[in-house]
């Protein structure tokens, strides 16, 4: 007998949570380590992949989630329209620069200047809190085909204490946000300019 692989709403939202989980990992991996414009981009993916995984597992069409972080208000309603819009627990500043990374992954498409500054190791301490914020609080309890819980990779990570989790991460190592933020300070300017 043939076996048959029964695609749902669920199944395809955890592959999406791992996906997203992987380019939070290589992301944090990437600007700690000064690889400034991959890190931005891999967390940008990260971030909008799992505000997607909202939007699949309430149901919504593949055309009804081809929304980005480049156009903040047009995804906002959407994830307002199924669930709740959680962006509004998550740094807007933050988001703006997430949005502005979506806009420069294809630099032949830059038609303008794109530039902004921010701080390392705010911005990953931003980044932390939003995928625990979506792991723990937002997404919970997808279950497989058969109805079984589905163990998410940063669940996993989190129970085995993974370096790649847990390396200066305030959320999960119970340091405050304003003692994170005060370690020293890593500034980085990131400027594109328009291919001519």
């Amino acid at each position: 007998m043939a076996k048959t692989n029964i695609i749902t709403k669920e199944t395809v939202g955890f592959s999406f949570i791992v996906l997203a989980y992987r380019d939070y990992i290589a992301a944090r991996f990437l600007l700690k380590n000064g690889f400034t414009l991959q890190g931005l981009t891999l967390a940008s993916s990260a971030v909008e992949k799992y505000l997607k995984v909202l939007l699949i597992l309430n149901g919504k069409s593949k055309n009804e989630i081809n929304v980005h972080l480049n156009r903040l208000p047009q995804l906002q309603r959407a994830l307002a329209s199924c669930y709740y819009d959680i962006t509004q627990k998550i740094d807007l500043r933050f988001l703006t620069i997430l949005g502005k990374v979506y806009g420069i992954r294809y630099y032949d498409d830059v038609k303008a200047p794109v530039s902004f500054g921010f701080f390392i190791n705010q911005f990953i301490g931003e980044l932390d809190y939003v995928v625990h914020l979506m792991e723990t609080v937002v997404i919970t309890g997808i279950k497989n085909a058969r109805g079984e819980n589905m163990q998410t990779p940063y669940r996993r990570d989190l129970v085995e204490r993974k370096t790649e989790l847990y390396d200066g991460n305030y959320t999960l190592l119970g340091i405050s946000k304003k003692n994170i933020w005060n370690r020293k300070i890593q500034a980085s300017r990131f400027t594109l300019l328009p291919i001519r």
